[in-house]
């Protein structure tokens, strides 16, 4: 039975790279498609879980993850008690789109979920096809980046890239990732996670039911499914 990617963005450039690779690898062109087809074995990449769902999943799980609220109030509490918010307008966002963060309450904004930020020392991304682990890459400081730096806040914009070299992964990574992904139905998951290196603990940022894959990562994710789905 063939592959076929199904999406609800087509469009997407990772998806685009995903279906080149495997079928270079199969012989034959897998398509990539809106629409269930029964005839065809399908693999769903995406299914848009909002965080609020994810935030509340993780804490009915006993899953580590930022507290959260969606009360304004208790978010200014957090923010009078000295803690610093991250306040989320955006609920299906990547790299820190819609992240507003609040260090006084006059920069509390309206927001859809505030998370209290928890220090990190590392962050990794762990990526996961169905209940595999593929790869985990560690997020860097890019050589040679000379603009601002937000280390709270780790994305292409403050000058951080996804490292394939990762050295002394914490105890319990893989585990904790494999645990967290079982939050969306796509069977490509990129799971983020922090680690506070002071109290040797993880915790989970969020997972990304879309992941971005490019480069070697696609040879990962094809070298995976081929020896799983042929």
């Amino acid at each position: 039975m063939k592959l076929q990617l199904r999406s609800t963005n087509l469009g997407s450039l990772s998806l685009h790279r995903l279906a080149q690779g495997l079928s270079s690898a199969f012989g034959y062109r897998v398509l990539r498609t809106r629409r269930i087809n029964l005839r065809r074995k399908q693999l769903s990449y995406g299914n848009l879980i909002d965080k609020c769902s994810q935030y509340r999943w993780f804490t009915d799980n006993d899953i580590v993850c930022p507290e959260y609220t969606m009360d304004n109030d208790v978010a200014r509490a957090w923010l009078t008690d000295g803690h610093i918010v991250f306040c989320r307008t955006l609920t299906r966002a990547s790299e820190g789109r819609g992240i507003v963060v609040a260090e006084t309450v006059d920069q509390l904004v309206p927001a859809a979920v505030y998370t209290k930020y928890t220090k990190k020392k590392r962050e990794f991304r762990v990526h996961i096809y169905k209940d595999k682990l593929v790869r985990v890459v560690e997020k860097k400081k890019r050589a040679g980046w000379e603009g601002s730096r937000d280390t709270r806040i780790r994305n292409t914009a403050n000058g951080y890239v996804f490292c394939r070299s990762v050295d002394n992964i914490p105890e319990g990574l893989v585990e904790l990732a494999l645990k967290a992904s079982c939050v969306t139905a796509s069977d490509f998951k990129g799971v983020d996670i922090g680690y506070n290196e002071l109290k040797d603990q993880l915790f989970v940022i969020e997972v990304n039911s879309a992941p971005g894959i490019d480069g070697s990562n696609v040879d990962d994710y094809v070298q995976m499914i081929t020896t799983l789905e042929k």
